[in-house]
């Protein structure tokens, strides 16, 4: 439990980076989009974990959630690059 609390804090961070990166006249579209992927990873990760533990075995189920938490992991080390607001002709 306390690995998941630290999980959600840690993702929460990362909101930070809208209003970071984002150009200061597109910041409210930018974080729409944010919150709408979300909300959409929201949706669709327990119906695939609902379909995958459909059998009564949670080892699929679990392992679909190892694999989206390296990518989410390996999205910081390499995608991520400078941290600097993004610059726009306007």
């Amino acid at each position: 439990m306390a690995l998941s609390f630290f999980g959600v804090g840690f993702a929460s961070i990362t909101w930070i980076f809208v209003s970071s990166l984002a150009p200061k006249h597109l910041i409210n579209i930018t974080g729409g989009v944010f919150n709408f992927i979300g909300q959409l990873s929201g949706i669709v990760v327990p119906i695939v974990i609902g379909f995958l533990a459909s059998g009564g075995n949670f080892a699929p189920a679990l392992i679909f959630i190892a694999v989206l938490g390296f990518m989410g992991a390996c999205s910081y080390i390499f995608l991520v690059g400078n941290v600097e607001r993004i610059k726009t002709k306007n």
